[in-house]
């Protein structure tokens, strides 16, 4: 498919918003327009909804020219949207015979028959939508499946990922087997991947965090084996022997054949580059966050104390448009958050939130120092981490720019004055008495006596491959055997652990605190769903919140169990109490749900015991309930429960939330 080839998008815009809300996703319809500027030119943009009810999301879809066209809701009109848009499809498919590749943007399966009447006219068929709802039906109708979360720069890890890996293996081994068949071995990469698409058409390397096909290769040598030819990557089978007719024979005049057998270790670059993927201010480019910050600064100079971070938000998004600029209201609401993280705004004693008013922090002398403070918060990730810091590599992932090696030396000694991170030898850590600074955190305890007790066997290997290993086995078996699955999580917690002590090279922090959440979302599912022990469960579900913080990169990598946990962790209060709670449907509820029917349920020993679970969450995690209170807020029309409901959260933030 060529870059010249037109598209015409197609988005079932109700589908996708009620996703995102229900699964805390900032959905922005922007990245995902940028996205399929890379796969041609977008002639065609229509989007489908009711718009009375997603006023809030208009402005950004006609800022990118997008056709809003009115669904209105009608009682058990669910298809209205779908047979809207399967009519415009083939219209246009009918009547705009240069236009070859057609974008559907949904997870619903009905819209699988309009896709392949559209590829029988011969059409090209690219597919998008959120990994947990897009049915398989309409993945294996397109020529091509995109994830939305894919689409956006994400990647998670569940256990449908994981199980996404080993599928992902099989299918290299028989489209290999394919051009085996037919004498192409070793066959162009670009081929093999081809092949590879007609025969899954949500293969996507990028689902696994790979930015390369290459590199996704190159990480499979247990099955591929990888040659260089005319300067371009072929691969074969890792028992292939290249016949005597292919092989490097200079004198020949055949083409060079040279395999590549030389492992590629991953570089700090690279290590660096796959942290700050998962944190957003990262992805802005230097010059947009660096004009907000600015911005932001400026603003709050002159009226300060005058704004929350919400007006804020607003004021600068409508300057930006009045002067031509295309920035996102997500763009700027991720730089005002890392503002919040590194604390460059002042409440004044106030409540940090987006709707309090904020002043410059008092320290602050300069702009310089504002934004130098500010962009600390990208240091702090890899220090976090545990990534060794080399300054001058740092400089030249941040700002693409070896000569700032003294800026990234600022940054680090702004986070050691305020005391967040400390100087250990010749590297950085948190602070803390140990090599691993969560080992002091209280709430974690629970977590740290478990991996304490249990013992490595012998006969295994102390290293970060090993505990990679026995995690993508326990994700495998966690929807069958919780038993099993938080026994591997348990030993990958231990053997990553001891790793990162002896400070491994790969040993990441980051992997640490992956394995140990996705270990306390098992036994907290074991202890309550298993058990019964839901008392038990609890320390278990506030240890995984603690660990996964919106502001850390862990919540994107875990995404797709923040919302079941939260879902699981109010419904126990009535399945503590003894109180049927089966109308409550947790398979389809989202939390906010959940939380209006606790909150407003007629037995008031429900309702109390709701209110302590969320009082304990609020001191561990306020970021998700401040989620969930806006969501409330934005469905207050559903009816008075709602806004009740989110009136309590806040009130609870109030008392309770850490400052």
């Amino acid at each position: 498919m060529s870059n010249g080839n037109q598209l015409a998008v197609f988005i079932d815009f109700e589908n996708l918003a009620l996703w995102a809300e229900r699964e805390f996703f900032d959905f922005e319809i922007t990245p995902l327009i940028e996205y399929l500027q890379t796969r041609g030119p977008a002639v065609v943009k229509r989007a489908y909804g009711d718009w009375s009810r997603f006023s809030r999301y208009r402005e950004e879809l006609m800022n990118n020219s997008i056709d809003l066209i009115q669904i209105y809701s009608v009682r058990g009109s669910k298809n209205r949207a779908d047979i809207r848009m399967a009519i415009d499809a083939f219209e246009i498919s009918m009547t705009r015979p240069q236009i070859n590749t057609y974008v559907i943007v949904s997870g619903d399966s009905d819209f699988g028959p309009l896709v392949v009447k559209l590829r029988e006219y011969g059409r090209y068929i690219i597919g998008i939508g959120p990994r947990s709802i897009t049915h398989h039906l309409l993945v294996k109708s397109c020529d091509e499946f995109v994830y939305l979360e894919t689409a956006f720069g994400e990647t998670t890890e569940t256990d449908e990922s994981c199980a996404e890996r080993e599928e992902a293996k099989t299918l290299i081994t028989k489209a290999l087997q394919v051009h085996g068949q037919r004498g192409e071995l070793p066959v162009l990469a670009t081929r093999l991947k081809q092949t590879m698409l007609l025969l899954d058409p949500a293969f996507n390397e990028a689902n696994f965090g790979y930015s390369l096909f290459r590199s996704w290769l190159e990480d499979n040598r247990d099955l591929v084996k990888l040659f260089i030819k005319d300067l371009q990557l072929y691969a074969a089978p890792i028992n292939f022997t290249a016949p005597p007719e292919v092989e490097s024979n200079p004198s020949s005049g055949m083409p060079q054949v040279i395999e590549v057998t030389t492992p590629v270790r991953p570089s700090l670059e690279t290590h660096y580059r796959n942290i700050l993927t998962r944190i957003k201010p990262a992805s802005i480019d230097l010059a947009t966050r660096r004009d907000t910050l600015r911005d932001i600064y400026r603003e709050l100079l002159e009226h300060p104390g005058g704004q929350t971070p919400e007006e804020l938000l607003d004021i600068l998004f409508d300057r930006y448009e009045n002067q031509g600029l295309l920035r996102s209201k997500t763009t700027i609401h991720e730089v005002i958050q890392m503002c919040q993280r590194q604390r460059v705004f002042d409440y004044h004693e106030l409540p940090v939130s987006m709707a309090s008013p904020i002043w410059v922090e008092e320290s602050i002398t300069s702009e310089a120092e504002f934004v130098c403070r500010a962009e600390a918060d990208l240091v702090y990730s890899i220090v976090k981490a545990g990534i060794e810091i080399d300054p001058s590599e740092l400089a030249y992932v941040l700002f693409n720019d070896r000569s700032q090696v003294d800026y990234v030396h600022c940054m680090l000694d702004n986070l050691k004055q305020r005391n967040l991170i400390t100087r250990k030898g010749k590297g950085f850590s948190l602070p803390g008495s140990g090599v691993i600074p969560i080992e002091n955190e209280p709430i974690l305890e629970v977590l740290i006596r478990d991996i304490e007790n249990i013992q490595v066997p012998p006969n295994i290997e102390i290293n970060s491959e090993t505990a990679h290993s026995l995690a993508k086995k326990a994700m495998l078996q966690r929807s069958q055997d919780f038993v099993a699955s938080g026994n591997n999580y348990l030993l990958a917690c231990r053997i990553q652990w001891e790793a990162v002590e002896m400070m491994q090279q790969g040993a990441t922090q980051e992997d640490l605190k992956w394995f140990m959440a996705s270990y306390a979302s098992v036994i907290a599912g074991k202890l309550s769903q298993v058990n019964r022990d839901y008392s038990g469960a609890r320390p278990y579900y506030l240890a995984f919140f603690a660990l996964v913080q919106e502001s850390d990169p862990l919540w994107s990598r875990m995404r797709g169990l923040i919302n079941p946990m939260l879902s699981y962790y109010w419904a126990n209060a009535g399945r503590e109490l003894d109180i049927n709670i089966s109308s409550w449907n947790l398979s389809m509820s989202s939390p906010a749900q959940i939380a209006i029917m606790a909150a407003n349920h007629p037995d008031l020993t429900l309702q109390k015991l709701w209110g302590n679970l969320t009082i304990e969450l609020a001191k561990v995690n306020p970021g998700i309930l401040r989620r969930i209170a806006n969501q409330l807020y934005m469905n207050r029309n559903d009816g008075p429960e709602s806004a009740r409901t989110a009136e309590i959260i806040d009130e609870i933030l109030v008392d309770h939330a850490p400052l």
